[in-house]
C-alpha cells in the first residue's frame, strides 16, 4: 500500500507539471494587451522562463510581479497605455486632480518632471487607475512606473538639481558655538545679538532669519569685542562690566557653576581682554530690614 501511494504522488506531481506547461504555451504573457468587455478586471498574468535545470518540454511557471517585467518594454508603447487608460479623466475638459495627461510622452518624462512624480506615486501605490475603471491587462503598470522611475533618475544623475537656498545665518546658540569651537572663548551672544525670530516654535529657519542692516551692525560689534578677546589688547581702554541677579532669583538653592555645597549668590564667566590689574566691587543681596541674605541662617558664612 505504502509503495503504492509514493506512485501515484509521482504522478499527480507529473501531471500537475505537464498542465501548467500545456496552459503556459496556450497562453502566454502579454504586456500590453488592453482587457476588454467582460474581462477588463485587473489579471494577473504569468510569465514563462526557460528552466535550464529541468528535462527538455518542460518550461517553469513564474507569477507576475516577481521580476517578471520585461525590461525591454518601448516608452512609446508605454504613452499609448497612458493615453489609452489614463487620459480618459486625466484631459482637458475633466482636468481630475488639476492634471492632464493628454499630451504626456512616457519617453519624455523628465521635461514634466513633476508630473512624472505624481505618476510614480499614484502607480506604485496601486491608486491609479482608479477602482471600477479599466486596467491594462498584465504587469503593464508596473513596467510604467518602472519605466518612469528609470528615466527620472537618469535625468537626475544628468543634469543634478538640488534646489536653492535662502540666506541663513547664525542665530544666538550657533553664533555661540562658532566662537567656542573656533576660538576656544565663552561668550553670551544676547551681549551683541537681538532676540532670534522664531517660525514654527524654531530659531533656525532661514526663511525668517533675515539679515537687516540693524542685525549687520550687531554683528560687527560682536566680531570686534570676539576678536579683541581672541587676540588680546595690551593698551586696551579702561572699562567695566557689572553682573547682577534678578530680583526674583531664589537665594535658597544651589547657583549653577558654583561651588557644591553652596546656595544662592552669582556665577559669571568674565573673559579678561588683557594681563592686569583688576577691582572687583561686590554688592550682596540683602533682605528689606537690612540683612544680607546668607547671613540670616545659623552656621552660614558668606564667601
Amino acid at each position: 500500500m505504502r509503495t503504492v501511494n509514493v506512485v501515484l504522488v509521482a504522478l499527480g506531481v507529473l501531471l500537475v507539471l505537464v498542465g501548467q506547461t500545456a496552459d503556459a504555451e496556450v497562453a502566454p504573457r502579454q504586456f500590453l494587451a488592453p482587457a476588454t468587455g467582460a474581462t477588463s478586471e485587473a489579471r494577473l498574468a504569468t510569465t514563462v522562463v526557460p528552466e535550464t535545470v529541468a528535462p527538455a518540454g518542460i518550461r517553469a511557471v513564474v507569477p507576475a510581479g516577481i521580476h517578471a517585467v520585461d525590461p525591454d518594454v518601448p516608452a512609446e508603447a508605454l504613452t499609448d497605455v497612458v493615453q489609452q487608460y489614463c487620459t480618459g479623466c486625466h484631459n482637458p475638459a475633466r482636468l481630475t486632480g488639476n492634471l492632464s495627461l493628454v499630451d504626456f510622452e512616457v519617453e519624455r518624462a523628465a521635461e514634466r518632471a513633476e508630473t512624472a512624480e505624481k505618476m510614480i506615486v499614484k502607480l506604485r501605490a496601486s491608486m491609479m487607475p482608479p477602482p471600477g475603471m479599466p486596467r491594462p491587462a498584465g504587469d503593464t503598470l508596473l513596467a510604467l512606473v518602472e519605466t518612469l522611475e528609470t528615466l527620472m533618475d537618469e535625468a537626475a544623475e544628468e543634469n543634478p538639481n538640488p534646489g536653492s537656498r535662502s540666506f541663513q545665518r547664525l542665530n544666538r546658540a550657533e553664533y555661540e558655538a562658532s566662537i567656542r569651537d573656533l576660538l576656544g572663548l565663552d561668550i553670551d551672544a544676547g551681549n551683541y545679538l537681538p532676540l532670534d525670530t522664531k517660525s514654527a516654535s524654531f530659531d533656525n529657519i532661514a526663511d525668517v532669519q533675515l539679515l537687516s542692516p540693524t542685525m549687520l551692525d550687531a554683528y560687527l560689534r560682536a566680531a570686534d569685542d570676539v576678536s579683541r578677546l581672541a587676540v588680546g589688547v595690551p593698551d586696551v581702554a579702561a572699562n567695566s562690566v557689572t553682573y547682577t541677579n534678578s530680583g526674583y532669583a531664589s537665594q535658597w538653592d544651589r547657583m549653577p557653576g558654583a561651588p557644591r555645597g553652596t546656595r544662592g549668590g552669582i556665577s559669571v564667566v568674565h573673559n579678561f581682554p588683557a594681563d592686569g590689574e583688576y577691582v572687583f566691587d561686590l554688592w550682596f543681596e540683602h533682605t528689606t530690614t537690612g540683612e544680607i541674605t546668607g547671613g540670616v541662617t545659623p552656621g552660614e558664612q558668606i564667601e
